[in-house]
């Protein structure tokens, strides 16, 4: 009798001393839970953020496909550009913001005259969304407010055959050819205080921008 209460609990004993290091081994395997760390979606941004004008696309003047229509240089009007730049903000918005003047029109009969030449001042806005991912700038854009005013109030119409409402018509639909659709997705490389641009379509349109 004395020998099966010793065995018995001896046995109750082991199977405690059992239980008492399973437990141990329990506690020291398990891991703390660590949340997973989200990126920030701006870091990638911030090498943009700021005004960068547009210097060149594909390496002739800015602004050349406004007169590209006309193949003959002599019969194209001339462009002096105010602003032409980006703005790039923390947000993620962007501006594209214009302002230029057309001058010396070969259709005005009166180019020749200082105070009689007429002459046409532009300026556009374009706003929209941008994001960089592996080094690929995307733009979205939101609205494009145009306006034209032209010197004097009926050059458009009398000395030129076109009306406002068209003009402003060709203008978007140039900047949307040459400006908002190519550069919908490009790569770009920043290199000092010059900002590179190459669409990635099949026309592989450039721009370069400098830091303002």
């Amino acid at each position: 009798m004395i020998r099966y209460s010793f065995v018995l609990s001896t046995l109750l004993a082991g199977i405690l001393l059992l239980g008492l290091v399973g437990c141990g081994d329990d506690e020291t395997t398990e891991k703390p839970t660590v949340e997973p760390t989200k990126p920030d979606p701006m870091v990638s941004n911030e090498a943009l953020i700021g005004s960068w004008e547009v210097v060149s696309i594909n390496d002739g003047p800015a602004l050349a496909f406004v007169n590209a229509d006309e193949p003959d240089e002599e019969d194209r009007p001339k462009i002096n550009i105010d602003n032409f730049y980006y703005n790039f903000a923390a947000d993620s918005s962007w501006t594209l913001n214009l302002e230029f003047e057309m001058v010396d029109f070969p259709e005005d009969p009166h180019r020749e005259d200082a105070e009689m030449a007429g002459k046409v001042d532009l300026t556009g806005v374009l706003s929209g969304y941008f994001g960089i991912q592996d080094s690929i700038l995307s733009l979205t854009k939101n609205s494009f407010d145009v306006s034209i005013s032209p010197t004097p109030e009926d050059f458009l119409q009398e000395r030129l055959g076109v009306t406002e409402t068209l003009a402003k018509q060709e203008l978007v639909g140039k900047f949307n050819e040459h400006i908002l659709t190519p550069f919908e997705k490009s790569s770009f490389t920043i290199e000092g205080e010059m900002l590179h641009l190459e669409s990635n379509g099949s026309s592989k349109v450039k721009m370069v921008l400098k830091k303002r």
